[in-house]
């Protein structure tokens, strides 16, 4: 049954990436608006569906209003890093950075601190995994003429990202019952930073970075509700699995998915590196699920 729930979460989350995609490139507003606009609406979203699931209630002892606190500001950290990087050089080599990040920080965590058993062949899996993703995003990985600057980015897009995955881990784990409070502070909090963000470069025509149309409408509801339903589906099944087992297969997965979708729906050319790579990522998965 918990594989189930990993292949809806790895489905959820491959919907949010790439609906988000889409309302990225129908956004009618100025390109650098996007990213503050869009973390303003998703939480927003999040934070009320959320409040909705838990049956409108509200509990929040000091630990979780830290962890909450924390994966905000780690949140619109990450929003900024991705960006940044995004602007400065290969989005493929960043990508790998950051699904690394969620794959090993989370993993090295639940190994030494929360004693969870990794057996050689859990080891081959991730390790595999880790090879599949530079081989699914080795077409466009440029390492030529890129600045300091954006490998300090990647860097912290890597511990950015790491750092949020295992933060949801460890709410699990000491306040268990108060998971969706954590979701409602963290979304919350990174909603204001990026609704800060957002009025101090728009000042006086910040409403009107929020006139969406009908055509970025759709891709954008998908988007949001497919968010809301990974994140929570995630913070309900992260306690019953083993922590490298479940962001590696999670991520292994998303980026199968996000690679398919590439070339059925954006019609990308599938290289024999592509191919290698979802290759071995099926065949980590198949692994870690034994």
């Amino acid at each position: 049954m918990n594989f189930i729930y990993i292949g809806l979460i790895i489905l959820l989350y491959s919907f949010q990436t790439l609906f988000c995609k889409l309302f990225s490139d129908r956004y009618p507003g100025k390109k650098e608006l996007v990213s503050p606009v869009f973390c303003v609406i998703q939480a927003v979203f999040i934070t009320f569906a959320t409040f909705a699931f838990n049956g409108f209630q509200f509990h929040v002892s000091s630990l979780t209003l830290l962890f909450g606190i924390s994966n905000g500001l780690i949140l619109f950290g990450y929003n900024t890093s991705l960006i940044k990087a995004g602007t400065l050089g290969s989005y493929a080599f960043l990508n790998v950075c950051l699904l690394y990040g969620a794959i090993l920080v989370p993993s090295a965590y639940g190994i030494l601190f929360l004693h969870e058993n990794i057996t050689v062949l859990k080891i081959i899996g991730i390790i595999m995994m880790l090879i599949a993703c530079v081989f699914m995003n080795m077409d466009e990985i440029k390492l030529k003429d890129n600045s300091i600057k954006y490998y300090i980015f990647c860097i912290l897009l890597f511990l950015f990202n790491g750092a949020y995955c295992t933060i949801i881990k460890m709410q699990t784990i000491y306040f268990n019952e108060e998971k969706q409070s954590m979701v409602m502070i963290t979304f919350s909090l990174m909603g204001i930073i990026a609704l800060i963000n957002l009025i101090t470069k728009e000042k006086g025509s910040t409403l009107q970075a929020f006139k969406l149309n009908k055509k970025c409408l759709p891709s954008l509801t998908l988007c949001l509700i497919s968010a809301t339903l990974a994140i929570n589906l995630l913070m309900y099944i992260l306690p019953l699995i083993d922590t490298a087992v479940l962001y590696t297969v999670q991520n292994g997965g998303v980026l199968i998915l996000s690679a398919l979708y590439s070339v059925f729906l954006f019609k990308e050319k599938m290289s024999w590196q592509k191919t290698f790579g979802i290759l071995i990522a099926v065949i980590s998965i198949t692994i870690l699920s034994i």
